[in-house]
């Protein structure tokens, strides 16, 4: 009897022990489908090269992060050379270009602003900021972010819309103002009467890597659903939100990058490190995609973010997906 009484326990203790891991199997799978999002696609040919000039990106990297140096707010001179550029560019594409100028302690700073399709209430806004940490080069923070929007630029001169789109190269992102009403992104937020349908920051868009365990995370547990290559590129999102997943799949429908969302609170360490945060604070819907920044790229706020540490083929790939995903916000795919 005390034999078959301890085998009856030891079975109760086995079936808890087993129900208690299967249930928290469920709830990782839950998070991770939370979390990740995933989608599936049928893909088609990629056709970046026929659309997006690599030479053309290098070549705004190049200015951006070797020409009018430093870059940050100690030094407005700079960041209006830097500026004037951008608005050059832009105007390239269309002529609906103007700076937004704001002043903070006794000078002057500028977001760019270019303005494509019909001058609808519903618009859809794509921004970067331009300038960069301190004294350092800033070519994937954040001129990779910048020589994208100049391109996608491009890309839109070259449809007919049927909503406003906006580029924004914004100015005053990294500290002493992030996260402070000085940012340019907060800036033109609060300057909008719009019905905004979607926000999309570029920030860090140029690091690409397939070194076997290149690729960390701010929580550990991600690792389960995520590669461990840094060799795609991210959508981040808020936690309740669905507005990465459309991009996400454009990215992976159209090129051969591929892509993964998150969806995350904000005090999870970067989810609110861009310029989406503004948007967010006004209730507009934002997203940002990025190279995970400092969680793959380990020369992040240093001199050694050069140019020539770039991947310019994914950086266009990012671009040309982004422009798909426009064209079926609007209604023309």
């Amino acid at each position: 009897m005390k034999l078959m009484a301890n085998t009856a326990m030891a079975k109760k203790i086995f079936n808890s022990i087993f129900r208690t891991i299967m249930l928290l199997l469920v709830c990782l799978l839950a998070i991770g489908l939370l979390v990740s999002r995933p989608v599936f696609v049928k893909k088609i040919a990629d056709e970046t090269d026929a659309f997006v000039d690599v030479e053309d990106l290098k070549k705004h990297v190049r200015f951006l992060s070797e020409t009018a140096l430093p870059r940050n707010s100690a030094n407005p001179g700079n960041l209006k050379i830097v500026a004037e550029y951008i608005k050059a560019q832009f105007s390239l594409s269309t002529p609906n270009v103007r700076f937004q100028s704001y002043p903070v302690r006794d000078n002057e700073y500028q977001n760019v602003i270019a303005n494509f399709g019909p001058d609808t209430k519903d618009i859809i806004i794509i921004g970067a900021h331009y300038d960069a940490f301190s004294t350092y080069p800033g070519a994937d923070d954040n001129a990779s972010g910048v020589s994208g929007l100049i391109e996608l630029g491009k890309l839109l001169s070259k449809i007919e819309l049927k909503h406003r789109v906006v580029l924004v190269a914004y100015t005053l992102e990294e500290p002493p103002y992030f996260a402070t009403e000085k940012m340019g992104s907060f800036v033109h937020a609060s300057s909008l009467n719009n019905n905004v349908r979607l926000m999309i920051s570029l920030e860090m868009i140029g690091y690409f890597s397939e070194v076997d365990s290149s690729q960390s995370f701010p929580v550990p547990l991600l690792s389960f659903f995520y590669p461990k290559q840094g060799s795609f590129i991210a959508v981040a999102d808020s936690l309740m939100s669905n507005n990465a997943v459309g991009l996400k799949a454009s990215i992976n429908r159209f090129t051969d990058l591929p892509a993964y969302s998150i969806n995350a609170p904000r005090w999870v360490p970067g989810m609110d490190f861009s310029d989406h945060r503004s948007y967010w604070h006004f209730g507009y819907p934002a997203i940002m995609v990025t190279d995970t920044a400092f969680y793959r790229n380990k020369k992040y706020h240093e001199q050694e973010d050069t140019y020539d540490r770039l991947n310019y083929n994914s950086m266009a790939k990012v671009i040309y997906g982004v422009f798909k995903y426009i064209q079926i916000l609007d209604g023309e795919i």
